[in-house]
């Protein structure tokens, strides 16, 4: 029996117009009722996500920041802070190469570069926004450094931050973004922090993905599903490869083996 449903959100529970299923709520409903947990899973800050689920943040588990920020139904479970050295050393070489930089902390993101189109993908994944001139002033704590590069990276600037940040984690989450935690701090081991304390297994977990930070997640599930539009990496990582995020694949398949 599936006790817990693990979900992305970009290209997999969202349609392309960044919208819920029609029918979320009612399955939602249903999944509570048969005490099946539902967790989101994103490279979103919590705040963000707050946002989009304000009626279900009691009932919902959050994986936020590709697994830095975790709550438990209304509860903070986790939060993975990195050294300000590490945060400075991110800063310095992501600014030499001309990308955008962005800072999750405890008290908001943080921002330096004003350009409009950094400002329009902020907007997209984050809120509660603050510029500030130097981003090595910065004295929040913080748990996850976003990179944006407007062109897009190739396999190597992406394989050279890789290199570079050898100690943490670095992980692509979408053509324009790179995000970066502590070294263990990714969706997967979220995911399974979340089975161990609930005392859930393997075979006992279903899980849905697109995108490169969503391999470590498919892997805590023996029902991990790919989408028929995700990354070529993310299917051979999947068990099973269902349908588009525009066909409301997520709950078709969650109605499927967890409400018939």
């Amino acid at each position: 029996m599936i006790k817990i449903i693990a979900t992305d959100m970009d290209g997999t529970l969202l349609d392309d117009k960044k919208q819920l299923p029609e029918n979320f709520e009612d399955v939602i409903h249903k999944l509570l009722k048969k005490n099946i947990r539902f967790v989101i899973s994103s490279g979103r800050s919590f705040g963000a996500l707050k946002k989009q689920f304000n009626g279900y943040l009691d009932s919902l588990t959050f994986i936020c920041d590709n697994g830095a920020y975790i709550v438990d139904r209304g509860n903070v479970l986790s939060v993975s802070v990195m050294e300000k050295s590490t945060v400075d050393s991110i800063i310095s070489y992501c600014e030499k190469q001309g990308y955008s930089v962005l800072l999750c902390g405890k008290q908001g993101t943080w921002y330096s570069t004003s350009s409009a189109d950094f400002a329009d993908e902020i907007a997209k994944y984050y809120v509660d926004c603050h510029f500030i001139e130097d981003l090595h002033s910065c004295s929040d704590e913080i748990f996850k450094v976003a990179v944006f590069y407007k062109e897009g990276y190739s396999e190597l600037q992406y394989d050279a931050m890789g290199e570079v940040f050898s100690g943490s984690t670095v992980q692509l989450s979408d053509k324009y973004w790179v995000d970066i935690m502590n070294s263990g701090i990714n969706k997967g081991s979220a995911l399974s922090k979340i089975c161990n304390r609930l005392g859930v297994g393997y075979n006992e977990v279903m899980a849905f993905g697109d995108y490169l930070n969503d391999v470590d997640m498919l892997g805590c599930a023996y029902y991990s599903f790919a989408m028929s539009n995700a990354h070529n990496s993310v299917k051979r990582a999947a068990n099973f490869i269902t349908g588009s995020n525009n066909d409301n694949s997520v709950m078709k398949e969650v109605k499927k083996y967890c409400l018939q």
